[in-house]
């Protein structure tokens, strides 16, 4: 079977497949999967630098939001049945052509639903319609502020918060990636590298300011970005791409507004039954044309690196997935 296998913390562009003996049977309450596709996220990459607040034991195979096909199940596995399209989610593990996960990780997928655009459906997507909705409270006419908006996260929470019936402002460095934000549904794309971003975020919202927004970036961007919300508003915290933000806590006084962390990972292990109506929600709407949920680019496992390289060096716009 060919895998990504690590074996010592490395930079991500350098990863190869090599061959594993392939899994055997399932255990009681698990499942193997014939891998279609896995999403490319930063939190594959900074697992495989070693860089993430948890390291897994070496060696290990990288890959955390999948889809794939059911294959065989174990003992006590009912919701599941062989040729069985699903989403799945692992902690690693995703990026080989096949592995074993418990079942209760695994969503059916409905008829229609290529698994290839499903591979971002636990992490990327999930997060994005998790944070805006369940933790955002996001309400039809209000006006979201996405940062980073061209990336994975950002392609898909301008989607999810155009499903809502939000008003989005996409924030984007390069015209292409503004582009990009235009054509996933954003009516507003800013460059926030120049100097009058934030005054153009206030004409665009006639002086008051955004409702909610979306910061995977972190970085002086949060900060900046906090400084145009709307008196009330919702700030999420997603990620930290370019560092840890810092936030004067006068601000959220004088703003009347809340700071929220969007962990949808540490959800999802505290309390498993957030997934399947954030899973359902996400099939409805791609199977109504809501969303798309298509991949930009898709690379074979002998371009993973390849994939990690244009994620970190921020070269890529949407989803990224790799076919195994």
């Amino acid at each position: 079977m060919r895998a990504i296998q690590i074996t010592e913390f490395c930079d991500p562009a350098r990863i190869e497949p090599s061959e594993l003996p392939a899994p055997g049977a399932p255990a009681k309450g698990q499942v193997r999967l014939k891998v279609d596709g896995v999403g490319v996220g930063y939190f594959d990459g900074l697992l495989i630098r070693g860089d993430y607040q948890i390291r897994p034991d070496l060696p290990f195979v990288p890959g955390s939001s999948l889809a794939g096909t059911v294959k065989a199940v174990g003992e006590g596995v009912e919701h599941l049945k062989p040729g069985m399209p699903v989403a799945a989610f692992t902690l690693h593990g995703g990026l080989a052509e096949q592995l074993i996960l418990p079942a209760a990780n695994c969503a059916p997928l409905p008829s229609g639903i290529d698994p290839v655009d499903a591979a971002n459906f636990f992490i990327s997507w999930a997060t994005s319609l998790y944070g805006l909705r369940e933790i955002g409270q996001t309400r039809p006419g209000e006006t979201v502020l996405v940062l980073g908006a061209s990336g994975s996260t950002g392609t898909t929470a301008i989607e999810c918060a155009k499903a809502l019936g939000a008003r989005v402002i996409a924030c984007a460095s390069s015209e292409a990636k503004r582009k990009h934000c235009l054509k996933h549904g954003a009516e507003l794309a800013i460059d926030y590298t120049a100097e009058d971003w934030r005054e153009q975020v206030k004409a665009a919202t006639g002086g008051r300011g955004v409702d909610l927004i979306y910061d995977p970036v972190g970085g002086e961007l949060s900060e900046a970005a906090l400084r145009v919300i709307a008196p009330g508003g919702r700030f999420l915290v997603v990620g930290f791409v370019t560092g840890i933000g810092r936030i004067p806590m006068n601000l959220p006084l004088l703003k009347r507004c809340s700071i929220h962390g969007v962990n949808w990972g540490g959800t999802v292990m505290a309390d498993p039954s957030v997934v399947p109506p954030v899973i359902q929600t996400l099939a409805e709407w791609t199977l109504k044309g809501r969303i798309d949920t298509a991949p930009t680019r898709v690379f074979t496992l002998d371009q993973a690196g390849t994939a990690f390289a244009e994620l970190f060096e921020r070269r890529s716009s949407g989803s990224l997935v790799i076919t195994p």
